[in-house]
């Protein structure tokens, strides 16, 4: 009896207790993560060479892929009666904090003389920013006044030799090089960094005026670094 008895105490006392035990119904889970400024340069597409004679855009890249495209400017001298050779390149911007575009020459090969041609015979302009989407905002991006000009539309004097706002004479020679493009905000607005809609669209163009150079070829690289703070 007296065993039955401490038997029936202690199941008594468990089930007493049972509801204690199963009275916790909550918790906590403590979050917490860092959104990393980024930046991202890609083509912006199709490039384009008009008013040349040969040469031509030998290789490009797709839209929203690494830029990597070669250009021929073809014959630059009196062989070509053009107004203006003129490369547009399109380009996709997308940052989620304050960035910067420079550009730099490198690689660069040029005949020597001051007849030959010279960096400061080939114009550069940054043109038509604008939003790619609508979670895209240029509204606080500017591009620096000398690189605003249009360079295949630059002015001729008497001799039909341009004066350019910008040429490749006015880039640094070592990367990240020359700021040509501030954004003092972000350009991305949510979507990851291959949506269609929160990229800024602007146009790279590079222009010569053909002219009766000293004979020589010439070549360089263009390098563009987009960075942020």
């Amino acid at each position: 009896m007296k065993t039955l008895l401490r038997v029936s105490i202690v199941v008594s006392l468990l089930c007493l207790l049972a509801p204690a035990l199963l009275a916790q119904t909550s918790g906590t889970v403590q979050i917490s993560g860092t959104a990393s400024a980024a930046v991202r340069l890609t083509s912006g597409g199709v490039a384009s060479l008009t008013g040349n004679v040969g040469g031509g855009v030998t290789a490009q890249s797709a839209a929203d892929t690494a830029l990597a495209t070669v250009v021929d400017f073809g014959e630059v001298g009196p062989g070509n009666t053009n107004s203006y050779v003129c490369f547009t390149q399109p380009l996709f911007l997308r940052a989620n904090a304050p960035s910067t575009v420079s550009a730099a020459v490198t690689a660069e090969s040029f005949p020597g003389g001051s007849n030959a041609v010279q960096k400061s015979d080939i114009g550069i302009g940054f043109l038509n920013l604008a939003a790619g989407g609508a979670n895209a905002d240029v509204s606080t991006s500017t591009v620096t006044a000398a690189f605003a000009s249009d360079p295949c539309a630059a002015s001729l004097n008497g001799d039909g030799i341009p004066t350019y706002s910008a040429a490749l004479s006015s880039l640094a020679t070592t990367t990240p090089g020359t700021a040509v493009i501030t954004s003092t905000g972000p350009i991305s607005l949510r979507g990851n960094f291959s949506s269609p809609s929160n990229e800024a669209d602007v146009d790279l163009q590079l222009a010569m005026v053909p002219q009766s150079y000293a004979a020589g070829s010439f070549s360089a690289t263009l390098t563009l670094t987009m960075t942020t703070p």
